[in-house]
């Protein structure tokens, strides 16, 4: 029994007491809000189904909530004389303080992160009375800085009549003892399965003051208990969810929450998590995650961050960009296509780094090459934000919350369009955060605005939004957010040995010993191990089918599940009957059965294209193999990604740099007899006009990326490649360089294709070695297969005019000078092997001939394929075909491939090289 010294209540007389209660008789604590918010809600469909139109609210709440509500009933009554609460807000910057004034603390970590771990603490010590034993007890380094911040924070709250979060459990008992509030007849603790001492004795002062305290836990169901093992974490939510779907579709009428899926490490898995329920169930409306994500990540607060900060200092260029698109500014609607366009000339001409003056100022000398689109209501709102009062330097934080809301006021947010309910209510808790952030100056003084965008930043990431919405049918929890609930069916995901019972972990600001002599849970192995067997066997009650759940394997790590589920009957997979559900069915209950509410459309190819009408090279046969979709997209619709602007050169600047170096020395030195034969000074000569004219060339074409210095540096850094390879085009066999950066037209299956080719050289033989330079690690094995990953190399060779035996990436990358090819026989260029000598190309072909013959047939399929309009979301390696493409927000692939995270691979072995 968890609470041994409180009468019990049988489970099936709580909803009676509630009902017979009258207000204010009777209050039901919980050890968290979901739980509270779940009684409540049962309450109040049991009033509704006995056909009750109204009825007094059941008092439910956490009992933190209760304590709270005790401190506030009493300063209404004492006024001046009743401790001043904290917010959580200026706990923390209050702790914060504490932490940098003492000069032994760590840095390493950094003083807000330090200081939430003494917040932390303190709130431990205080729930386990141990704050009488700090700096009394034998402990470490970091346990005796924690106790002299705990007694400089409690002098502190002493001298300016405050109180924290952490002594509101004390403080309530004494005011129950004292008779200085309201109390309740009876109060009901329901389904705690961890008492602390402070909480154990609120109850006893309860009790002690007349009011009759019983303990009530939630009801047992006798169903059906099992066990499964997936072969990885990832299918095992995937097979949750697809039970989820299947046990939805066969009971429509599911209510609100009654289905259950415990995932632990929830913040960590979140997205994960949130991808492979919203592909399986189709509507987001069908599930809730327990877990809100952070304020901060929310676009609105995103963009009014981001708002902020641009109009104070420099940011990055793509991120001015998504401002300039967000909807959130004043006239995005009706300026939403010229900003786009601006953004993207911002991209390609602006500087690295821009702020709101900055930006001002590009716009006022808009490029002449290129004109600026015009977006005169944008420039309306630069000039309002610019013409507001400057906020001093230093100022009270109050001010600053005025001064960051009025520069988005004058920039028109949150925008013209009509907010949806979840931005509406996002809205209100930025607001929220602005009004915490002036709560500050009761512990803070003047602060600059660089720390006060830091804090109010700070209280948008600590906080949790989770939008108010119709209850889910479908539950998803952490852990300790699933106790005490009742489920029609629960599924316990995770319960692997290495994660259950949970390891040990003792707060590292207290001393081990006293946590565990406290008898604080996860202090001990012991301890935990308790904790986490009461849960499991609270799981094992709280639905009429409950299934545990474990992955074999994770990656390379082999997995064995729980010892805590070791006596719970295995089920295979394929006995839970899981059997497919149309997405129109779960689609309608999803939108209410509403037919008109869903379309479902057919994935058509595109029309087929007229081959002469086709412009392009040999990117179209690359995006096709890649992905059809983004070759329909780039060469018919035209869509291109945004440039990512970089400081300094981007890497489409140094190929730039290395193709002209290249070309330029080997017009001048022409064969390979004339390189060996050149004096090291007229070498050098050639070698530092090469290097000049390719910078001048970049010069040219992007103005203000290579000035000064750097055009200097980037000379010596030209001249180092070139005699580094000119040293690897020196070893080799006899050749003279017949073309150089030559414009090539190619005949591949309907379509005519233009290409450049970087380089042909005549071997002594009389055959030709087509050569591309590449500055990173090129892979002969994206020459291979139906599906080329880079087919310019092959066609290139098809198309040349002569006898082609061989085709080399000439690869100028720092350490890995030298080449990587294909040729029909061994020593033609050094390192490039035949293709017998190959184990991915010996594998599609015999010899050099039925390799080009290989060539030539998938080049001309992918263009057949380009021509006939074939354009399905198909990237050829799932998610990681996709990860430089950049058209996502087109073919919105992660809808369709789900739930696979770009970091956890695709599951398709890379070709050999």
């Amino acid at each position: 029994m968890i609470l041994p010294d409180f009468p019990p209540l049988e489970p099936a007389d709580l909803p009676a007491r509630l009902r017979g209660a009258a207000a204010g008789e009777l209050v039901v604590l919980t050890p968290n809000r979901r739980l509270a918010q779940a009684l409540e809600s049962g309450y109040d469909a049991g009033r509704a189904a006995e056909g009750l139109e109204s009825w007094p609210a059941a008092d439910i709440l956490p009992i933190d909530d209760w304590v709270r509500r005790l401190h506030e009933e009493s300063a209404l009554d004492d006024g001046d004389a009743a401790p001043l609460l904290l917010s959580e807000d200026q706990e923390a910057l209050g702790w914060e303080e504490i932490v940098s004034a003492d000069p032994a603390a760590a840095v390493l970590v950094g003083t807000a992160a330090l200081a939430r771990e003494a917040r932390a603490a303190w709130a431990l010590a205080h729930d386990w009375d141990l704050e009488g034993a700090l700096g009394a007890w034998e402990a470490s380094v970091d346990s005796q800085a924690f106790a002299r911040w705990a007694g400089a924070w409690q002098r502190r709250l002493d001298r300016e009549g405050w109180i924290d979060a952490a002594a509101l459990v004390t403080r309530a008992a004494r005011l129950l003892a004292g008779g200085r509030v309201n109390r309740p007849s009876t109060l009901v603790a329901h389904a705690f399965d961890i008492l602390t001492p402070a909480q154990r004795r609120l109850l006893q002062a309860a009790r002690a003051a007349g009011i009759d305290v019983v303990a009530s836990s939630a009801p047992d169901a006798d169903g059906a208990i099992a066990k499964i093992a997936l072969p990885s974490p990832r299918e095992e939510l995937e097979l949750a969810a697809r039970w989820a779907r299947a046990r939805l579709a066969a009971a429509p009428a599911t209510g609100p929450g009654r289905l259950g899926i415990v995932v632990p490490q929830l913040r960590e898995r979140r997205g994960l998590v949130e991808r492979i329920f919203a592909r399986t169930l189709v509507d987001e409306r069908l599930f809730d995650l327990s877990l809100g994500e952070p304020l901060a990540d929310r676009p609105l607060v995103d963009f009014a961050l981001g708002w902020i900060e641009f109009a104070n200092r420099p940011v990055e260029l793509a991120r001015v960009g998504r401002l300039l698109r967000s909807p959130f500014l004043g006239g995005a609607e009706r300026e939403l296509d010229a900003r786009a366009r601006l953004d993207a000339a911002l991209r390609r001409e602006g500087p690295p780094l821009l702020d709101l003056a900055g930006l001002r100022a590009f716009l006022a000398r808009a490029p002449e090459r290129r004109p600026l689109p015009s977006c005169p209501e944008l420039d309306r709102r630069l000039e309002a934000v610019a013409s507001l009062p400057r906020t001093p330097r230093s100022a009270a934080p109050h001010d600053w919350a005025q001064d960051f809301a009025a520069k988005l006021a004058a920039a028109g947010f949150p925008g013209e369009r009509s907010l949806d309910s979840r931005e509406f209510q996002t809205l209100e808790k930025w607001r929220e955060a602005l009004g915490r952030l002036g709560a500050l100056g009761l512990v803070a003084g003047h602060l600059d605005g660089r720390d006060a965008l830091g804090l109010v930043r700070q209280i948008a990431a600590g906080t949790l939004f989770q939008p108010e919405a119709g209850a889910a049918p479908v539950r998803i929890l952490g852990v300790l957010e699933s106790a005490g609930l009742p489920f029609d069916a629960l599924w316990v995901s995770g319960l692997t040995d290495d994660a259950w019972p949970q390891a040990p972990r003792p707060h590292p600001l207290l001393p081990v010993a006293l946590q565990r002599r406290a008898g604080i849970p996860q202090s001990s192995a012991d301890l935990s191990l308790a904790l986490d067997r009461r849960i499991t066997e609270g799981w094992s009650r709280a639905a009429g089918e409950v299934v545990f759940s474990f992955a074999v394997a994770d990656a390379d790590r082999a997995l064995a599940p729980s010892t805590l589920i070791a006596g719970i009957p295995p089920l295979a997979p394929e006995s839970l009957g899981l059997t497919p559900v149309p997405t129109r069915r779960l689609a309608l209950f999803a939108a209410g059965r509403d037919p008109l509410a869903w379309e479902f459309l057919r994935d058509e190819p595109a029309h087929a294209v007229d081959p002469a009408g086709v412009r392009g090279g040999t990117s179209i046969l690359a995006d096709q193999a890649a992905c059809p979709f983004r070759a329909f997209a780039r060469h018919r619709l035209g869509a291109e990604p945004l440039e990512s602007p970089e400081p300094g050169l981007d890497a489409a600047d140094r190929g730039t740099l290395l193709h002209a170096l290249m070309s330029r020395l080997w017009r001048d030195i022409g064969s390979h007899a004339r390189l060996v034969a050149m004096p090291a000074e007229a070498l050098a000569t050639v070698v530092d006009n090469a290097a000049r004219i390719a910078v001048a060339r970049v010069r040219a074409d992007r103005p203000g990326r290579l000035d000064g210095p750097l055009a200097d540096l980037e000379r010596e850094r030209l001249a180092r490649v070139a005699f580094e390879w000119l040293a690897v085009d020196r070893d080799r066999p006899p050749f003279d360089v017949v073309l150089r950066e030559d414009r090539v037209e190619m005949a591949v299956g309907p379509l005519t294709i233009a290409g450049r080719v970087d380089r042909i050289d005549r071997l002594a033989s009389g055959s030709l070695a087509v050569i591309d330079y590449k500055s990173g690690s090129p892979r002969v094995a994206g020459w291979i297969g139906d599906r080329p990953d880079d087919p310019q190399l092959p066609l290139y060779a098809l198309a040349a005019d002569g006898d082609v035996a061989a085709v080399a990436f000439a690869r100028l990358k720092a350490g890995e000078f030298g080449f990587a090819g294909l040729a029909r026989e061994e020593g033609l260029i050094p390192g490039v092997p035949s293709v017998q000598g190959h184990r991915g190309a010996a594998r599609v072909a015999a010899s050099w001939e039925e390799l080009l013959a290989q060539w030539r047939a998938a080049t001309d399929d992918l263009a057949r394929r380009f021509a006939r309009g074939e354009s399905a979301v198909d990237p050829k390696r799932g998610l990681a075909s996709c990860r430089h493409c950049g058209l996502h927000p087109l073919c919105r692939v992660h809808e369709r491939l789900g739930a696979l995270a770009p970091e956890e691979g695709t599951g398709v072995p890379e070709e050999e090289e």
